[in-house]
């Protein structure tokens, strides 16, 4: 086993994973724990920044004392879910709650100012505490991105990095933050994080970290990246012609670019993990959350089951919808339910329990389809395989549908957790491990399982993949509205 080790934080939309990787990819311990679940409406979705660092900081003790030590660890990374914004003091402590990517908030001057705007959703965000908490407004000394929070958390270094500053008010061409932007916007450019790019060194675990993590004082943390740009370092989605997607709590679907596309219709164009490139970036938000909804809703049977033995409620919710053939008896679910856009099309006495579940899973295979064609006639070009990770990999069903639905061959690296063998490519660039991005991913990815589409089960998705166009066209323009 190799002796330079990294740890990873993997902090989510949901939860945090924390893990200890090897130099080859391998991951040695882990932990995981989900945030406390609270209701939300259509447009408000906040978190308790110190929810973030508190299952960062239990996290990483438990995943150390699972290997052993943390003598071996000679870098420290970390992955974010974007667009998370929180106003803090110059102590680094949060003024309100931190305002994720979900939520959809804004105010009449930034849909006014939307074309100046873009993708940068932070922007509405920040304007949105301009206009309705001024006196906090005032008082804020930085509006940070959540990698930026953590990162004063670990190494006292309130910094970020290019794919979560792309939500504030940058230039999208010199990746640096745009005088005229905040000019316009009323954001003071002073109120906003120094940016540095991935894979750089930017400072040691503080005493404080140490004694809350358990990892040791002075150990180097290095620059790390969005969790969706982890996840193409991680499944080697670093060159023309190879694609990748996620299914987690929301659906990604991923290729390299080496430039910014300006406005791909309804995706987005988005800096890269690696220095000077990009990535084009599909989003179907809420995905994952719609099967973790209808888990926690209607699987009573399966969760009592899974507490009573040593399978997973997932597990046996997979088991039940292998019974449904594909394209579940024609059912489809329109999955916008974060947006309160969700639709169930052609239910019928017919569709049991079972048949949703299924349904839930198709329509994340449908999604991603969408997006596969789309970049395929932006980039010019056919791709004949997809990677695939995420919790959505771990089920050879789910696996088995992203395949059909697509008509791709898939690929299922050896890790599920691909944003966190992306954050450790960057350990490994930063500790000078390796010299180059290819050299680290060909040590560190490797592919468990090719999996083919089955030609029937294609067929019959083609068919509902255009009743599911049909559905996301009619509701595109509310969903739009939602987010603007």
């Amino acid at each position: 086993m190799s002796q330079r080790l990294f740890a990873i934080f993997d902090v989510g939309t949901t939860g945090t994973r924390s893990v200890v990787v090897d130099e080859e990819g391998r991951e040695l311990s882990k932990a995981y724990e989900e945030y406390p679940q609270k209701p939300r409406d259509i447009k408000i979705h906040e978190e308790l920044a110190e929810t973030y660092w508190r299952t960062a900081c239990n996290t990483m003790q438990r995943a150390i004392s699972e290997f052993g030590s943390a003598e071996g660890i000679v870098g420290v990374v970390l992955a974010t879910t974007r667009d998370c914004v929180t106003p803090v003091d110059k102590e680094g402590k949060p003024l309100a709650p931190t305002v994720t990517w979900v939520d959809n908030r804004s105010t009449e001057t930034a849909k006014e100012m939307a074309e100046d705007i873009g993708p940068r959703k932070s922007v509405n965000k920040i304007m949105w505490f301009k206009e309705n908490r001024p006196q906090l407004f005032s008082r804020a000394y930085k509006f940070i991105h959540l990698d930026a929070y953590l990162n004063y958390r670990l190494c006292g270094e309130m910094v970020s990095e290019p794919s979560n500053a792309r939500y504030g008010p940058i230039d999208h061409e010199t990746l640096k933050w745009s005088e005229e932007l905040c000019e316009q916007t009323g954001i003071p450019i002073d109120n906003l994080a120094e940016i540095k790019p991935p894979g750089t060194t930017i400072g040691g675990i503080t005493a404080e970290a140490a004694k809350r993590t358990s990892l040791r004082k002075g150990t180097l943390v290095i620059m790390g990246s969005g969790d969706q740009q982890c996840s193409a370092l991680g499944t080697g989605t670093i060159k023309k012609g190879v694609l990748k997607a996620t299914t987690g709590t929301g659906t990604f679907v991923i290729t390299h670019t080496e430039e910014h596309i300006e406005d791909p219709y309804v995706m987005f164009s988005n800096p890269s993990a690696i220095p000077g490139k990009w990535i084009l970036e599909g989003v179907t938000p809420g995905t994952g959350l719609a099967y973790r909804w209808y888990r926690d809703n209607y699987c009573e049977p399966e969760k009592m089951m899974a507490a009573q033995s040593d399978a997973a409620a997932y597990d046996l919710m997979e088991r039940s919808a292998r019974e449904v053939p594909a394209g579940s008896d024609g059912l489809v679910i329109f999955p916008f339910m974060a947006y309160n856009k969700g639709i169930f099309y052609n239910v019928g006495f017919q569709h049991t329990r079972a048949h949703i579940a299924r349904a839930i899973m198709e329509a994340n295979g449908y999604s991603i389809n969408m997006y596969v064609q789309m970049m395929e006639g932006i980039l010019d070009i056919e791709f004949n395989e997809m990677r695939i990770d995420g919790g959505g990999a771990n089920s050879s069903l789910w696996r088995q549908i992203m395949a059909d639905c697509t008509n791709k061959t898939v690929l299922l690296p050896r890790s599920r957790d691909s944003t966190v063998i992306g954050a450790a490519i960057l350990g490994t660039i930063g500790t000078g491990v390796y010299g180059s991005y290819e050299e680290a991913a060909s040590n560190m990815l490797r592919i468990e399982e090719r999996r083919e589409p089955i030609p029937e089960n294609v067929a019959i998705y083609e068919k509902q993949f255009g009743i599911f166009n049909k559905l996301m066209l009619a509701e595109m323009a509310d969903i739009i509205e939602l987010t603007s």
